[in-house]
């Protein structure tokens, strides 16, 4: 038996494309004492890894050549010398762009069980993952949003902005969506449950987003950074919320490059309360997310979408169609059946 790896040919320069990565067959990994093997279902694919891959983001070290690319995965224990883990077992584990893994259960592996009757297990890394649970951290234990104020999510279509949206909206709020295309606000729309959504791609869309928004902005839940930051800061109330969550339109730069900056002088002029996120702070309030998310799941009013591709091989033009924007709903790539 063997196990297929994507790694690293070269680092991106800007947009990445399928030609940086290359796949590899390789031996099967042996499980030592101590140790257990995952068989890989699913793999996540978000946009932080862009800046990972070329370490710039917290956690990560750059990769070079050759070195498997970072990614969190919903996985099976097939083998276990490890008293924790037993055969069956499903996991949440940052394995890679691979078919399987051994670890130790190192806490660099960020491993979190899941029970497969819970929910469907490709939730775990969107509704139920660290998306999720990112978009609950916003809303409730930094922006709280007041019942009946408005709240606008940019990247709304994706897994932390639709579901940021969504928790919103079932606390009373008006949730309106910024999105790149009509086909993503309809999704914003007519299946998350916003009130309205705009595509920022339209030449009025601010005049678009104002008549959305007739009371002005209370709380912006921003995933985008750059220009749109500084569009939707216009049109945010006095005393209004913003929540630095993501910065898409910076993820692609070039190394060296700099980042977009900002006159902060706006945000002065709104007395704007401004709340950087940090997702690996709430980690270990996952159950407590859960707690609140999974009736919403059960019941349809926490709705999720997923943009899948089928195969590890295809991993790689997935990601690049997601660093592009062309996704729609949470990026998945199918590595395995559920059932081996």
């Amino acid at each position: 038996m063997h196990n297929v790896q994507v790694q690293l040919a070269r680092q991106p320069e800007g947009n990445p494309k399928a030609s940086d990565f290359q796949i590899v067959k390789t031996d099967l990994p042996k499980v030592a004492p101590g140790q257990f093997l995952a068989r890989n279902i699913y793999l996540s694919l978000d946009p932080y890894m862009r800046g990972a891959i070329a370490g710039r983001h917290m956690g990560h070290q750059r990769l070079n050549q050759g070195d498997v690319i970072y990614g969190r995965c919903v996985a099976e224990v097939m083998e276990s010398k490890h008293d924790g883990y037993k055969p069956g077992e499903h996991i949440v584990i940052e394995s890679g762009w691979q078919q399987y893994y051994v670890s130790a259960g190192e806490a660099g592996d960020d491993i979190r069980k899941v029970d497969a009757a819970t929910a469907p297990l490709s939730t775990q890394l969107g509704a139920l993952g660290m998306p999720g649970l990112t978009a609950w951290a916003g809303v409730e234990k930094l922006a709280n949003p007041a019942l009946g104020s408005s709240f606008v999510v940019s990247a709304a279509a994706g897994p932390v902005g639709g579901t940021a949206g969504q928790l919103a909206k079932a606390k009373g709020c008006r949730a309106v969506g910024i999105a790149g295309s009509d086909e993503k606000c309809r999704i914003v729309v007519n299946e998350y449950g916003f009130d309205a959504c705009v595509n920022y791609k339209n030449k009025n869309w601010i005049d678009e987003l104002k008549a959305a928004c007739p009371n002005g902005v209370d709380t912006y839940f921003d995933n985008v950074g750059g220009p749109l930051l500084d569009a939707v800061t216009a049109q945010l109330n006095l005393y209004g919320k913003i929540v630095l969550c993501g910065l898409v339109s910076q993820y692609n730069r070039a190394d060296g490059a700099p980042g977009a900056g900002h006159n902060l002088g706006p945000f002065v002029g709104k007395r704007a309360q401004m709340f950087g996120l940090v997702v690996y702070d709430y980690y270990a309030r996952m159950a407590e997310y859960h707690k609140a998310a999974v009736p919403l799941l059960k019941t349809g009013k926490l709705k999720f979408h997923e943009d899948r591709a089928e195969g590890l091989d295809k991993a790689p033009d997935h990601f690049v169609r997601l660093m592009a924007g062309a996704n729609t709903g949470k990026a998945l790539v199918a590595i395995a059946p559920e059932k081996a």
